[in-house]
C-alpha cells in the first residue's frame, strides 16, 4: 500500500483526524486494486503484514487493525469482494513483515482467494 500515516488502536486522535486518515486509506486501497486490474472474487482471506520501523522492541501487529479495516473497505469499494462479512472475508489477519529503514511503519496486503461457501 502507498506510504502514509496509518491508524493504530493506541492512538488518541480527534474523530475528524481519524476520519481523514481512514478516508485516505480506503481510497488508496481502491485505487491500487483498480490500477492493478485485480479481478472480482467471491471469497478471500486477507492478511496484512506490518513493516515496522527498525527499533529494538516487540511489536503487536494487531494494533494496526484500524488501518487494515480501512484498506479492506477500499477493496470492497473497488469491487474486489462483494462484502466484508463472514461469507466473503476471512480476516484481516495480522503478521509481521520485514522492517522498513525510513519513515514510519508500512502495511502490505496479501489476498488469497478461497472457495465459495
Amino acid at each position: 500500500m502507498p506510504y502514509g500515516e496509518l491508524l493504530t488502536s493506541n492512538q488518541r486522535l480527534h474523530h475528524m483526524a481519524v476520519h481523514r486518515i481512514r478516508k485516505r486509506l480506503r481510497a488508496e486501497a481502491a485505487e491500487v486494486t483498480k490500477a492493478n486490474g485485480l479481478p472480482s472474487i467471491q471469497r478471500a482471506a486477507v492478511f496484512y503484514a506490518l513493516h515496522p520501523r527498525p527499533i529494538n522492541r516487540k511489536r503487536d501487529p494487531g494494533n494496526w487493525a484500524p488501518s487494515a479495516k480501512a484498506y479492506v473497505d477500499g477493496l470492497i469499494d473497488a469491487g474486489l469482494l462483494p462484502d466484508d462479512n463472514h461469507l466473503h472475508l476471512l480476516g484481516p489477519n495480522p503478521v509481521i513483515g520485514p522492517p522498513v529503514n525510513t519513515g514510519n511503519a508500512r502495511i502490505s496486503l496479501v489476498i488469497a482467494e478461497l472457495p465459495a461457501l
